[in-house]
């Protein structure tokens, strides 16, 4: 299909750095496809004839003035101030709304705003103010249910609102007959919204328990972001029901139109807490062909869940599974997503194979796609599986969650494993894959569900090799359907424009590297790869990353930039994801017509194969699929929200209890506008802090002025010439939490390592510690010796 590139097209032009450009020019800086071109001049053509755009007579593109009136989203900040961002977006930016002219709106409310501008002398708009505004209607409420902690403020009743949306206390007048207490939390409707002369008023749904217990602390934030809990009962009934039927089926033995692959070596590689296994491997080595089979092999959840069924309407309402600490709440009942689906050891389970064939360079030599049946030898860790590659069995046996044993086969084949996984990744590194090193760790909880401790996540290589099969498998399916020109629903993700790079080049900067203006997906791999492992190895990582969009899904064909991938789809966690469970039904269809994969048509046989497929209920239309794209992409966002915001909570509330006023190593990873603080995160914990600007000079004892310096992108001192920037490792005391806002503040105490040491222009008689204005760096009191670092991650794509 031809991309619609409106959406890209208004983002590129409403972006900060962005100066009318001509037509040819916008297309380049976009980095249109040849082959979209077309398309790309007829978005254009569109939006001018909307007026969503202007082109004037030389070609340069610009948007429109912001009229007499917009619509849009607006965000409230700490001081009550707002800011609304325009559904149509306007050259001006976003609008800015005093406190006291939002009427009763709050963060993410879609509102009406009257704008205003200054006049000259002559009664004419001024050119040199930005103009401002006045919300006058709020049409659409973003968010009407919340929660906090009920307190009792004199003979009234209120409530602490958790999260940063909702400020201020919130008025409840049924606290008593709802059983409510001072320090539980409670789940509230607003049932009038706050304004600059009156709190908010609400209305008590739930009382969830005491304040701080882990139990309570994660029912309000599945409650806060609408997250499903309990499944219907129809659901439920209708998920036991089809686990009971195969148990009859799976006794039988016999499924003649699957390719039966029971007999064949497969095996799973998941973490240890893992009860959905989604995905097993099998892999064949052929030594006179010198190449390889991989199959991988996934549940065959559409063979459980039709479309339109109960089942099928709740999985896709959730759109995913969510994964919080010590909960998950599984877009399928368990008696298939932990049963039945689930490809467990020793078991006949349904799958849907891709085998693919590759040569000792990593070069695709075939590819069958089928449905068929396995029966999983051996259900293996990522650290045992790492290990036994390694040849360690005794360490396997540490890590094994089933018998510790492994036959010869199995070794050889988790050899062979990986030796492809890392001819794959170095193939996929040379076309251009961008790895981020982005620091992970999980949390580890006591008896009663507080965090006692936070751990890097292994850096076992299993990990990578899982991913690199995934990639293949995905590809393969996205491919086929590319090949005869049949919708699928995708997982995409563009390209960069060039206004995208701002961030990255200050950051880069930073620590003394150049970007080039239009810099290609190479010249990301060389700034990080030049970083990591050095103290910028965190800010420029994550310049990296922001300087992306996130991949969404969509039928359009534009291919995953960060994996270098030019077709690319989610096909292999459809327990988990309902993108994935779509992939499915067209695959089925696709199979029905190719002799279950064994007879792919070539030539004109792909356009008369495309005519049938399009007819199948299995195949949807692109309208449909576009539809779906954005559902699952919002429940996508909503679930990584609800995850990392309990997080955050969980460490913070740690940190409160067991490291106030200590003092700890971080990172600053950013600097807040006019220069007033940095963003600092706490390296072993990886939670984001503040520190003001004010408070660097506390150990001198005199007052300094700090600004941006522009040339090198630093916080620098007019006074004593000290700085301090983004890469910078520091040591920081932590000076207050609070958890129900998830906010902390910090006081960096002293430099560890310097990102600017690695600058000609700051190194020797040039570089001067912060905290003392002389050369050298300060040790930090309680700095431990020996600190371990989380792990370098990746960002899952």
């Amino acid at each position: 299909m031809a991309f619609n590139w409106r959406a890209r097209i208004l983002e590129h032009l409403a972006h900060a750095a962005y100066r009318p450009t001509r037509l040819r020019e916008l297309e380049r800086m976009i980095r249109v496809p040849d082959a979209e071109s077309t398309s790309f001049r007829e978005s254009m053509l569109g939006l001018q004839d909307e007026g969503a755009i202007e082109i004037a007579g030389d070609d340069t593109v610009r948007l429109p003035r912001m009229g007499e009136e917009i619509t849009g989203r607006i965000r409230i900040t700490m001081r009550g101030d707002g800011f609304v961002t325009p559904e149509r977006p306007t050259r001006e930016g976003d609008l800015f709304v005093q406190g006291g002219a939002t009427m009763d709106a709050i963060s993410g409310d879609r509102v009406r705003v009257r704008v205003s501008r200054r006049t000259d002398h002559y009664d004419r708009p001024s050119q040199s103010d930005r103009p401002t505004g006045r919300v006058v209607e709020v049409l659409e409420r973003a968010q009407t249910r919340f929660a906090g902690t009920l307190e009792k403020d004199g003979r009234q009743w209120i409530v602490r609102p958790d999260g940063r949306k909702l400020d201020g206390p919130v008025i409840v007048r049924d606290a008593e007959s709802k059983g409510g207490k001072p320090g539980v939390k409670v789940v509230f409707d607003l049932i009038r919204f706050p304004t600059e002369h009156r709190w908010a008023e609400g209305a008590i749904v739930e009382v969830l328990g005491e304040a701080g217990q882990p139990d309570a602390e994660t029912r309000s934030v599945i409650m806060s972001y609408g997250l499903r809990e309990a499944f219907p009962d129809d659901v439920s009934a209708q998920a036991a029901k089809l686990a009971r039927e195969f148990a009859v089926e799976q006794d039988s033995g016999s499924w003649p139109d699957r390719l039966d692959l029971t007999k064949e070596l497969t095996f799973t590689i998941d973490p240890p807490d893992a009860r959905d296994y989604d995905d097993a491997i099998s892999i064949a080595w052929d030594e006179e062909r010198q190449e390889w089979a991989l199959g991988v092999h996934i549940a065959d959840v559409a063979h459980f869940v039709h479309a339109g069924s109960p089942l099928d309407q709740e999985a896709a309402a959730r759109g995913n599974s969510t994964y919080l600490p010590r909960r998950v709440l599984p877009m399928l009942p368990e008696a298939l997503s932990n049963g039945v689906c689930s490809l467990q050891e020793g078991v006949a389970r349904l799958t849907r194979s891709a085998i693919v064939n590759l040569d000792t360079k990593g070069r695709i030599t075939g590819t069958r796609l089928a449905a068929s049946v396995i029966r999983s030898r051996k259900r293996m860790t990522y650290l045992e599986a790492q290990a036994v590659i390694d040849g360690d069995l005794d360490e396997a046996a540490r890590h094994a969650k089933t018998e510790p044993v492994w036959p010869p086969e199995l070794i050889e084949a988790l050899k062979q494993c990986d030796r492809l996984a890392k001819v794959l990744r170095k193939r996929r590194l040379d076309a251009g894959m961008i790895t981020l090193s982005l620091p992970e760790s999980e949390l580890v909880f006591d008896e009663d569900g507080r965090v006692k401790d936070v751990v890097p996540e292994d850096g076992a290589f299993t990990h990578t090799l899982i991913e690199m099969f995934m990639v293949e498998a995905n590809e393969a399916l996205a491919r086929t359907f590319a090949d005869i020109t049949v919708p699928l629903i995708r997982r995409v993700h563009p390209e960069p424009a060039t206004t995208e790079f701002t961030a990255l080049r200050l950051a880069a900067r930073t620590v003394g590297r150049r970007m080039p203006d239009e810099p290609t997906r190479h010249d990301l791999q060389s700034i990080l790869d030049q970083t990591r492992g050095t103290p910028a190895e965190r800010s420029v990582h994550y310049a990296v990353l922001r300087s992306m969009s996130k991949a969404i899904y969509s039928p359009a064909m534009i291919g995953h930039f960060a994996l270098a991938s030019e077709h690319y789809t989610h096909f292999t966690s459809p327990i988990r994801r309902y993108p994935d469970l779509l992939v499915h039904r067209a695959m089925d269809a696709y199979l029905a017509e190719t002799d279950n994969g064994a007879h792919p048509p070539g030539g004109r046989g792909k356009r008369d194969l495309a005519a049938r497929l399009m007819g199948d209920p299995g195949v949807l239309a692109e309208e449909k699929l576009i539809e779906f794209g954005q559902h699952c992409s919002s429940t996508e966002v909503q679930s990584e929200g609800a995850e990392r915001d309990l997080r955050t909570f969980l460490v913070l509330q740690f940190l409160q209890e067991h490291h106030m006023g200590d003092e700890l190593p971080a990172a600053v990873t950013g600097l807040s506008p006019g220069g007033n603080g940095l963003f600092i995160t706490l390296e072993k914990y990886f939670v984001d802090g503040f520190a003001k600007s004010a408070e660097l000079s506390a150990n001198s004892g005199r007052a300094e002025r700090w600004e941006i310096d522009e040339s090198s992108g630093r916080l620098r001192s007019q006074r004593s010439g000290a700085h301090i920037g983004v890469g910078d490792r520091v040591t920081v005391r932590i000076m207050s939490i609070d958890t129900a806002a998830r906010r902390m503040e910090l006081m960096v105490t002293s430099t560890l390592q310097s990102a600017a040491s690695t600058m000609p222009s700051m190194r020797g008689d040039g570089f001067r510690d912060f905290t003392s204005g002389r050369g050298g760096k300060k040790k930090a009191k309680g700095h431990k010796k020996g600190f371990k670092q989380g792990r370098r991650g990746k960002k899952s794509w």
